[in-house]
């Protein structure tokens, strides 16, 4: 009997030295399934963190927004990444910055770890973490919300100073309008109006109040692109957004990126200090190269809360 057991057991032996994976379906350190777990879009959103994340199958990725935690600047990039093992790398495509970091990954949590090194004698001292969601790529968007915060990340190419306007067009007197003067503040004002109780509804419109007047715009969700207008009797001037759920359902993100479609908020104001200007389709056309120009970054990363 005991040599039967003894022979059993020389079997198991053998066949997880063939590398039979029954053997290690609980081994803590096969991570075969990572590069199949990572791909798609994640997000982290909290006090000290705006950050929403793609990975894509071919090994590239695209992160948008900022993390005090882990010490990063707001960005808005690209770049390609890598796996070994548990360590993911990460090299953006517009610097040669290059990170890598330890992961863990299940089918719904992305947890990123960073080393914390004591300032003084640079001794690893322990670990931090941040828990990033997978994202919904399918869900129901409808439903009231009031806005909660937002966060606006404007960067002028290098050398712009300023927002060229076409010939004969001026702003308080000037052919051009300063980069420092179309601030986060003036962009934040405007969410705050506009999504201060705001309802997506069932038949694609937007209905929200806008300084107490009922308002009703249109609006498109595909996966998690969202569509809708933010100016008034602006068809052309769409806004085109990443739209997603928190884990929970209770809160609603919205990503704005760098797009013709903040013209719409640039032409009403032109137009609106100008009463006697109505812009030609030549001028917002030229307008509109120009501001695609002169930024470099001009992105929105809005928060609603679902009442």
């Amino acid at each position: 009997m005991k040599t039967i057991k003894h022979f059993a057991l020389a079997l198991v032996a053998v066949a997880c030295g063939l590398g039979f994976t029954s053997c290690n379906q609980n081994n803590p350190d096969d991570y075969s399934d990572y590069p199949q777990l990572i791909v798609g879009k994640w997000f982290n959103f909290t006090p000290e963190s705006s950050m929403y994340m793609e990975f894509k199958a071919d090994g590239t990725y695209h992160i948008v927004g900022y993390d005090k935690q882990f010490s990063l600047d707001f960005v808005d990039g690209v770049g390609a990444y890598q796996l070994d093992g548990n360590k993911l790398t990460t090299k953006s495509y517009s610097s040669s910055i290059e990170l890598t970091r330890t992961i863990e990954l299940t089918e719904d949590r992305f947890i990123d770890y960073k080393e914390i090194i004591s300032d003084n004698s640079g001794v690893i001292i322990g670990n931090s973490e941040k828990v990033n969601y997978r994202i919904q790529e399918q869900f129901d968007i409808k439903g009231n919300y009031s806005y909660l915060n937002s966060v606006v990340n404007i960067k002028a190419a290098e050398g712009k100073t300023a927002l060229q306007l076409p010939e004969g067009v001026t702003f308080k007197g000037q052919n051009s309008i300063p980069v420092d003067a179309m601030h986060g503040d003036r962009i934040i004002d405007v969410m705050k109006k506009f999504f201060a109780d705001a309802t997506f509804a069932a038949d694609g419109k937007l209905n929200h109040t806008l300084d107490g007047e009922a308002k009703t715009k249109n609006y498109t969700l595909d996966g998690n692109n969202l569509t809708f207008n933010l100016y008034e009797g602006s068809e052309t001037y769409k806004v085109n957004a990443t739209s997603f759920p928190d884990e929970d359902g209770d809160r609603l993100f919205i990503i704005i990126p760098k797009q013709a479609a903040w013209l719409g908020g640039m032409v009403d104001m032109i137009e609106k200090e100008q009463t006697d200007l109505t812009l030609t389709e030549a001028q917002i056309a030229e307008l509109e190269k120009e501001f695609m120009a002169t930024f470099e970054t001009f992105t929105v990363i809005l928060s609603l809360s679902k009442k």
